[in-house]
């Protein structure tokens, strides 16, 4: 109750007129969100406890993807000691309530422009960080949803896959990454057009993550033929030149690095967190991952496992 007396404190001494507040949504983070109702107009309020989440790179980032002709949400006021932001409301319908062609080929759109962004500030997507992530895959995916305890034998081979695609991965051409592009990041906006949240990760890395993170997302399956149209748009129209063939084998590797990270985080969150209903999404991811493992015999230990 202390933090939402501190807010409304906040909130009180920000806005002269009378206000409402409803709560939007929790994410897999510790930030909180509402929407804030005057009589003519809303806003979103981001709630970022301080001693757990730095909003400092949300900031940045949001005015970063401003200048570049991005749409994320405008920040109108903030408060850095106490983690309160005031931010644009773009509505709330995310892509995952309109998810038709149309809408995903316009993210693909925005996904284009964001990769030709000048992206020299941003922390690098590095090798320790892709082994870092797919070691959540160990510690919490294994033991506490498979309930299953590796071999020694099993769990050196399985860091020496991590490792090996990891070296794969960082040799991708490097751009502007969201690192969480899917359709509940994805706002369609009252003129149809899109925003994008949720970017306060951003990195430079692979080209691909956003991509797969998208077009295999973990929280909506699209049919296969859109997937490949959808993929085959992108060869079309992204500035990185590389065949179709290319494009596929290199989305396919990065989608196995974010669905062994996602099935650990997913865990995590359910067992450390409390946030079960997070465990709906993993038979999707393994889903994505048992049907690229067939393709490729490096990718054995994982059958072994799943």
């Amino acid at each position: 109750m202390i933090r939402e007396q501190q807010l409304k404190e906040w909130l009180d001494k920000t806005f002269e007129q009378d206000y409402s507040l409803s709560k939007i949504a929790d994410d897999a983070s510790f930030r909180r969100y509402f929407r804030l109702h005057l009589e003519n107009n809303s806003f979103v309020v981001m709630d970022a406890p301080p001693q757990k989440e730095n909003i400092i790179p949300f900031i940045k980032i949001a005015q970063f993807l401003s200048k570049n002709n991005i749409s994320s949400p405008k920040i109108y006021q903030s408060d850095l000691s106490q983690g309160f932001l005031i931010l644009e409301d773009f509505g709330n319908k995310t892509m995952a309530k309109e998810p038709t062609f149309k809408n995903y080929k316009k993210a693909i759109n925005e996904l284009i422009k964001l990769q030709k962004i000048n992206n020299k500030n941003l922390p690098k997507y590095t090798q320790t960080l892709f082994i870092n992530e797919m070691l959540l895959f160990i510690d919490w995916y294994l033991p506490f949803y498979k309930r299953k305890i590796l071999t020694y034998t099993q769990k050196i081979t399985l860091k020496k896959l991590f490792f090996n695609l990891a070296q794969t991965l960082i040799q991708q051409p490097q751009v502007f990454v969201h690192r969480d592009y899917h359709c509940r990041n994805i706002m369609i906006k009252n003129d149809k057009s899109l925003g994008i949240i949720d970017f306060q990760d951003a990195v430079i890395g692979g080209y691909t993550y956003d991509l797969v993170s998208l077009l295999k997302d973990a929280y909506h399956q699209i049919k296969p033929k859109d997937y490949q149209d959808l993929l085959t748009y992108f060869y079309n129209n992204s500035h990185i030149k590389l065949s179709l063939k290319k494009i596929e084998y290199d989305v396919d590797l990065m989608g196995v690095q974010r669905h062994i990270k996602i099935l650990g985080i997913f865990t995590r969150l359910a067992i450390r967190d409390k946030k079960n209903q997070y465990l709906n999404n993993i038979p999707l991811i393994e889903s994505y991952l048992k049907n690229t493992m067939i393709k490729y015999p490096e990718l054995a230990i994982l059958r072994e496992l799943l």
